[in-house]
């Protein structure tokens, strides 16, 4: 009763074989999805690096004082007729290495996307405008603390699109990232 030739799978085996498939592809994508998170956060992380050595640039030009950085020019915080007239983040530190892919966290992109409303997907701390970059002061009540340079988060995301965290880089140019 053998027959000769060849065998073909059987119309069952050819079902497990696509389930088990199935099964390890339902498996593996949780593991992918935080992997594609870890890589945008990377990639908001070198943004951000690159922010702080803008900073310390743009600092050794203008006598160690960090910039006057309008934060939403759509909204600003500065009144009209303030001289010189803050510009945006990107407008203020693009001569010193910063480029228009540097503002855009690929995180915030996937999320609430502030790049396409404001321009950038990070921002600028406006209490540190014209501030030392060694040793900040900040206002507490009206009172002046100078404070350690690596306690002063000087650019942030907008929003905590890495897991409800935010990347930061700080005057000291250190960054921090979500664990």
């Amino acid at each position: 009763m053998n027959r000769p030739g060849r065998q073909a799978f059987t119309l069952v085996e050819l079902v497990v074989v696509i389930c088990i498939i199935g099964l390890l592809a339902s498996l593996a994508l949780p593991a992918m999805r935080g992997a594609l998170a870890k890589a945008d956060s990377i990639v908001c992380v070198n943004n951000l690096r690159q922010i702080g050595f803008a900073v310390h640039n743009y600092a050794q030009d203008h006598d160690g004082n960090m910039p006057c950085i309008e934060t939403d020019p759509g909204n600003p915080v500065y009144p009209a007729g303030t001289t010189p007239t803050p510009l945006g983040l990107y407008d203020t530190l693009r001569d010193y290495g910063v480029t228009e892919r540097n503002m855009r966290c690929p995180a915030d992109l996937k999320a609430e996307n502030f790049h396409a409303e404001k321009g950038t997907s990070y921002e600028w701390r406006p209490f540190i405008d014209n501030e030392p970059i060694v040793s900040p002061q900040i206002y507490f009540l009206n009172n002046p603390r100078t404070v350690s340079s690596s306690r002063v988060r000087v650019c942030q995301d907008f929003s905590g699109c890495h897991h409800g965290r935010m990347n930061a880089v700080y005057a000291d140019g250190h960054v921090t990232k979500p664990r």
